[in-house]
């Protein structure tokens, strides 16, 4: 199943297409995708990760179509 991502700077983009989006297998959870992101404190990243613009727990199940997108602590200025 294609999943656009968002992805944190510190992620591994080498598995996303240059639209945003990566694949995943079917049944693939939240926590799938860090790992495959290869996203370092899974279970702090949680707390700043959306699905569907929708707060997520590791075990939420993806769907084809779905966008997950990550809440940035820094701020410029």
């Amino acid at each position: 199943m294609r999943i656009r991502v968002y992805a944190p700077p510190f992620a591994d983009l080498s598995c996303i297409d240059e639209e945003g989006f990566m694949e995943l297998p079917d049944g693939a959870t939240l926590n799938d995708l860090f790992k495959t992101l290869h996203l370092p404190l899974r279970h702090g990243m949680v707390a700043f990760s959306m699905v569907n613009y929708e707060k997520s727990k590791l075990s939420r199940l993806l769907a084809e179509g779905d966008t997950v997108s990550f809440v940035s602590l820094l701020a410029g200025g």
